[in-house]
């Protein structure tokens, strides 16, 4: 373990290749395939079209994290957060519509003064892009207006999943028409790690097997709709719960273990670029983990429980964690402080995964593992083959690639799986599936 630790430690990763566009003589058959008929000729100027109209789900994306900020956030009321269990305790629609227009507010008054809070920064932007000055009395209006669309949008949008998520062949595909949101939690590691687990006891992920790695959209931990904390700054977890992970498991290579993120959206790469930058100058990257306490309808798995305990170990240090405020709920806190030479061997790169790739890698370069959660679900059958296209050519032979859709890869991907891993994040069995699909 300390010769790879000390390999990450060795220097910083070198910037990573820019994404090229997948060619169009490996595109064609997915064209064909889908019945899409675009020629070589106009493959480029449809490719590029289609990246920028993938890239524009970006703001409805945010708009949706604007919105969870509003109902869950801390920083800027003293009004409860609007969870299912305040709404059941609350016991009316027109309690329930108090409390929302309470809050409504309170955010809206803190946009026209956001200081130093991330978060409210970003809202504020949001707002002022659409020509709205919260400052203003008739800006408020407008920007309370605005805000109240948005929610209404994504009730009618959420209504319309669960309808959808009824149907087995529509689940893998459901929210191919949704913004793109850069939201992320714990849980995801935690899914990550049993499914390394589970290849590594059956002898397909052998020890010390991984020493490259890839995660498409790692994400940022904004406030997202299950728990909304807002009580500590942006941060991103997965890149450093995979590194924790594979390191915990034995699956790291001795040396020259390297995490490349693959992600669209400027606000995630921006993030590890400005994390990279301080750890070079020596600054540990601090990671707040809340975990809201058992209720009697919600227990959190003991597996769960473990994993949020023994989060960090093998990449930093335990740290005192942020206090969170009496509206918050019931929630534990820990903290882990990641040293700065785990940081600088996390690198971003600008990958549209459904049409960009980081190309040509040397044989040396490729990835033996490439995971992807809660990303493919975002796109149709034919994108989602395009991806997996991009997906392969950065494997090496052998390699792995990790997801929680059930997909069907092409070769020289196995079309189905080779590790199938159910995993439950609490005791009511609310869980996730990873799927592992090996390239041959």
């Amino acid at each position: 373990m300390r010769g790879f630790l000390a390999a990450i430690a060795c220097g910083l990763l070198s910037a990573a290749s820019p994404a090229v566009l997948i060619p169009y003589d490996e595109a064609k058959p997915i064209l064909d395939a889908h019945g899409k008929p675009i020629s070589a000729a106009d493959w480029p100027a449809w490719a590029a079209a289609r990246n920028a109209e993938i890239r524009g789900r970006l703001a409805q994306g945010d708009e949706d994290s604007v919105v969870n900020l509003w109902l869950y956030g801390t920083s800027f009321t003293t009004h409860p957060r609007v969870t299912d269990r305040e709404a059941a305790r609350l016991g009316t629609k027109d309690a329930i519509q108090e409390l929302l227009l309470a809050r409504l507010d309170d955010f809206v008054a803190a946009l026209a003064k956001p200081g130093t809070n991330e978060r409210l920064q970003f809202a504020r932007d949001l707002v002022v892009r659409q020509g709205i000055d919260p400052s203003t009395a008739a800006g408020k209006e407008k920007a309370e207006e605005y805000l109240v669309t948005i929610r209404e949008r994504v009730i009618a949008e959420n209504e319309r999943y669960v309808r959808a998520a009824e149907s087995p062949s529509a689940y893998a595909t459901l929210f191919q028409d949704r913004g793109l949101s850069s939201d992320t939690r714990l849980t995801a590691g935690f899914a990550i790690e049993q499914a390394l687990a589970a290849l590594a006891a059956s002898g397909r992920l052998p020890a010390g097997a991984v020493a490259r790695a890839a995660i498409v959209g790692p994400g940022l931990d904004f406030t997202d709709k299950a728990e909304g904390y807002d009580f500590y700054p942006l941060q991103t977890i997965q890149p450093f719960a995979l590194v924790d992970s594979l390191a915990r498991l034995k699956l790291a290579a001795p040396a020259g273990m390297r995490v490349t993120t693959l992600d669209l959206s400027p606000r995630v790469n921006r993030h590890l670029d400005a994390a990279r930058r301080r750890a070079v100058a020596g600054s540990p990257y601090v990671i707040q983990l809340p975990l809201a306490r058992d209720l009697p309808k919600h227990a959190w798995d003991p597996d769960l429980v473990a994993y949020w305990q023994r989060f960090g170990a093998r990449i930093g240090t335990a740290v005192p964690a942020a206090a969170a405020p009496a509206i918050a709920g019931d929630v534990r806190v820990r903290a882990v402080a990641v040293r700065p030479a785990i940081v600088t061997a996390v690198t971003p790169a600008d990958v549209n995964i459904i049409l960009e790739r980081l190309d040509p890698l040397p044989d040396d370069q490729r990835f033996d593992l490439i995971v992807a959660t809660n990303i493919l679900v975002y796109y149709d059958a034919f994108e989602q083959s395009l991806a997996l296209a991009n997906i392969a050519r950065m494997l090496k032979p052998g390699g792995y690639f990790l997801t929680n859709y059930a997909v069907t890869p092409q070769p020289p991907m196995e079309s189905a799986a080779s590790e199938t891993t159910t995993v439950y994040f609490d005791r009511q069995k609310n869980g996730d599936t990873i799927y592992a699909y090996r390239r041959r």
